[in-house]
């Protein structure tokens, strides 16, 4: 006869939201390999409700290939880190951890019961409209500060 530990009684949280644009803060991110063996990041949001609560988790995977890289540009510039085009940036999986941004979230049928929906993340909001849904309240920002030196002719040089 098997054995286990029990636990304490837990409430069902919330499992799924109506589509729409939410907030989202990322609670986990994880460096991964693609199935094609490309470097990966997989996203683990926690969608934050009107009321301010928690609600469910959803997962995305933002993949460092060429043909992706306009997904990682809009993640990038929802949780406010900017960027420059054609320059090369670092994204470091840890540094994501507890960035917010604001994502529209769709719903898929689960595979073995069509009935039973799973909230997707169908794109990342940004720019105008995102500071719209946070109601104008920030700005993107880089990541790192710019450091500038002076150089013998007065001139700023940035590095």
């Amino acid at each position: 006869m098997p054995t286990y530990k029990s636990s304490e009684l837990k409430q069902a949280g919330v499992y799924y939201v109506t589509p729409g644009v939410y907030k989202m803060e990322v609670a986990s991110a994880t460096d991964k390999t693609s199935q094609n063996g490309n470097a990966m990041i997989k996203l683990v949001c926690k969608i934050q409700l009107p009321d301010g609560s928690a609600g469910p988790e959803v997962w995305d995977h933002l993949v460092f290939t060429p043909k992706a890289a306009w997904k990682i540009d809009q993640f990038l510039a929802s949780i406010g880190r900017a960027t420059i085009p054609g320059e090369d940036i670092d994204v470091d999986a840890i540094d994501l951890i507890g960035a917010v941004g604001v994502a529209l979230i769709g719903e898929e049928p689960g595979q073995t019961n069509p009935e039973h929906k799973f909230n997707t993340i169908e794109r990342w909001i940004f720019g105008d409209e995102r500071e719209g849904f946070l109601g104008g309240k920030s700005k993107p920002v880089a990541k790192k500060p710019v450091v500038t030196q002076t150089d013998e002719d007065g001139d700023e040089i940035p590095f």
